[in-house]
């Protein structure tokens, strides 16, 4: 056995789960926008680093220093969308439902690979696994509802 964390150790012949891992050492995060869009098949492209959201106020410095990209939320936010999804080891951590992951990169569709964004949208408009009405609620409570609108105007 090797240590990973404090409580927390691995078969010498497992494969390592970076992901589940970050879960089991940060109880209160989020898997968000990169990292859950290649989770839900929204996107092909797997994040070189991890992606995160946490509330506001969470120190993520140690988060940040190990690489992983960490988005911040209002306290209020943090749970909206929230629902939970296996890692490709079968580990099961907490992640955004595939609209909010849409209502994320709709936010911030400036600081995302363009490719990403419209890979993403086209996927989960032409699935037929989409809840048009959670889309709706979450845009609502995150202010950007105008925006979401027009996207679903022209991709539906």
């Amino acid at each position: 056995m090797e240590k990973l964390a404090p409580g927390v150790y691995i078969s010498s012949d497992a494969w390592e789960d970076r992901l589940y891992l970050l879960q089991l050492r940060n109880r209160k995060i989020v898997f968000s926008h990169e990292s859950a869009l290649y989770m839900h098949n929204l996107s092909d492209r797997e994040p070189f680093s991890p992606v995160i959201t946490v509330g506001r106020g969470y120190n993520a410095k140690h988060l940040k220093d190990n690489g992983v990209v960490v988005h911040t939320v209002r306290s209020e936010w943090l749970e909206l969308g929230l629902t939970h999804a296996q890692t490709f080891t079968g580990n099961t951590v907490r992640i955004y439902d595939r609209e909010r992951c849409i209502c994320d990169i709709i936010k911030n569709k400036k600081k995302m690979d363009i490719q990403v964004f419209q890979m993403a949208l086209t996927s989960y408009f032409t699935n037929g696994d989409k809840n048009i009405h959670n889309l709706m609620k979450y845009s609502e409570i995150m202010g950007i509802s105008d925006k979401v609108r027009q996207y679903t105007e022209v991709l539906l």
